[in-house]
């Protein structure tokens, strides 16, 4: 009898919950999205269970957390007008009847009902996160050692948002007008924010947008307000680019604070070296020996560097004490086209076109760094470091006629410090080979005698400015200053002529005899 008295109670309750509409649920399962972030349960009326943490942040209705303290999530109590009863209570067990819902990425329980289950008290430790995203989403957590990013962002009433870092990550501060932050000057200094994780992202998927909602003055802490003046001065790129006559960097030792965007690859992976650059194709190698500062070298991110200027071996260098990222994605430079290496090439983004190489067999190709000398268009020779952390490293040679663009660098071991010069290409599409700089069919070439052995002799509707011949490994063997060329003094075999013409280079494959 008794079992059959329970399982008939059981039928009524489940009966008793399906009429009503209302089915319980975790705030795990309430939670749960889908791959654009909106809940699956979207509109579905359920009742959650779970801890209150505030404050209210809406004067005149509800706006709260319910928190499952052992799985570590929550959701935001929502009420438009009226707080049906309730005064928030922190970590007071209650119970929430309401429709969810998604709001701008944020998830929510829009509250029918608000009853308290036991006053609670408990007090848990707060989780310190260094990152806002879902997980941080309707819970409370605590950063450590951060600043503001701009304190101009600030305002001194109302509600708003301003950056924060910790050096390597940018995270969004949200101060409501309704707590005792608003009003107050900005904080100065170092500190550590603990608050309410927020998500406001209109545009589907939802997966930006988070923010840290400090609950009071109490939140953040030290609440410094006393001015600091920074011992790092804001300078500009071409500051720090000038020189004095050994080539040493007049801003030499002096704490500095710089933005540029991120141009090539980062050739140190167990530190960092890589270069930053503004929009004039100015810019600085930032170098530090172990430490990454929690950064992933990314081109097109724009970063602040506070550091100290130095140099090494004639290369201006910022040793960074603090870097951050301001925006991400940024256009990158177009490449300036340069006939030489000097000090306006060095930390500037460049390319040029090789015609040859002075000696094919300076490229090692066997994952080291090496360093081979290539060979423009007028003949005037071009050091390119390929650095073996980067593509080219273990690649086979990769012969006549190529682009190549990268970062200009600087080896220099002895003042002045005007020599050695480099260009740095990073990736794999910095090097790639070009075909005649015009249309050869819109226009008559006649090479001839082709074969020969002896004066090779050139026809075109364009003025020649010149002959070169290169051998097919890309050394340049021959030059001349008209139409022909004499081929007496090299060996039979095929070979490549650089024909320069007003309209610019063509090249056409000859054979010696």
């Amino acid at each position: 009898m008794n079992r059959i008295y329970i399982l008939v109670t059981a039928i009524i309750l489940l009966g008793l919950t399906a009429l009503s509409g209302q089915i319980n649920m975790s705030i795990k399962d309430a939670r749960e999205a889908d791959p654009d972030g909106i809940l699956i349960n979207e509109g579905l009326e359920v009742t959650l269970d779970g801890k209150a943490i505030g404050p209210n942040f809406r004067a005149g209705g509800q706006n709260f957390i319910l928190v499952d303290i052992g799985d570590a999530i929550g959701i935001t109590v929502f009420v438009l007008e009226g707080d049906l009863g309730y005064e928030v209570q922190d970590y007071q067990n209650i119970r929430v009847t309401g429709f969810l819902k998604t709001f701008n990425g944020l998830a929510e329980i829009e509250a029918t009902s608000i009853d308290i289950l036991n006053p609670g008290g408990f007090n848990p430790s707060i989780p310190i996160t260094t990152v806002l995203d879902e997980s941080t989403e309707s819970y409370l957590v605590s950063i450590k050692n951060v600043s503001l990013l701009d304190p101009s962002q600030w305002q001194t009433s109302g509600s708003f948002n301003v950056d924060i870092t910790n050096g390597s990550e940018i995270m969004q501060m949200r101060i409501d007008s309704d707590t005792d932050i608003s009003g107050m000057l900005a904080p100065t200094g170092t500190f550590s924010v603990t608050g309410i994780g927020g998500q406001f992202d209109n545009v589907v998927p939802y997966d930006e947008g988070y923010q840290l909602f400090p609950r009071s003055v109490a939140d953040i802490d030290p609440y410094n307000t006393t001015v600091v003046s920074s011992p790092y001065r804001v300078v500009g790129m071409g500051d720090i680019r000038e020189n004095d006559a050994d080539g040493v960097p007049l801003l030499d030792g002096e704490l500095v604070e710089v933005a540029g965007i991120v141009h090539g690859t980062n050739f140190r992976p167990s530190g960092l070296q890589f270069y930053i650059l503004n929009e004039f194709n100015q810019g600085v190698s930032v170098f530090e020996t172990e430490n990454p500062f929690g950064y992933e070298v990314t081109p097109g991110d724009l970063l602040g560097v506070q550091g100290t200027i130095g140099h090494f071996n004639g290369l201006t260098q910022l040793a960074p004490d603090s870097i951050w990222i301001i925006s991400s994605s940024n256009q990158l430079l177009a490449p300036r086209e340069i006939t030489t290496l000097d000090e306006s090439t060095e930390a500037s983004y460049v390319t040029f076109s090789s015609f040859g190489t002075v000696d094919p067999a300076e490229w090692l190709g066997d994952g080291s760094s090496f360093n081979i000398d290539f060979l423009d268009v007028t003949g005037n020779v071009i050091t390119v470091r390929i650095d073996s952390d980067t593509y080219y490293s273990d690649q086979a040679y990769v012969g006549f006629g190529n682009v190549i663009q990268g970062i200009g660098g600087q080896f220099d071991n002895s003042a002045p410090h005007d020599e050695g010069y480099q260009l740095l290409p990073s990736f794999n599409e910095d090097i790639y080979p070009f075909l005649s700089t015009y249309d050869l069919s819109t226009e008559e070439i006649e090479v001839y005698p082709n074969p020969t052995s002896e004066i090779l002799t050139v026809s075109s509707e364009s003025i020649i400015n010149g002959l070169s011949v290169y051998d097919l490994s890309g050394r340049l063997l021959l030059q001349s200053g008209d139409n022909s060329i004499d081929l007496t003094n090299i060996i039979a075999g095929p070979y490549l002529l650089d024909i320069e013409t007003a309209k610019g280079h063509l090249f056409k494959r000859i054979i010696k005899q």
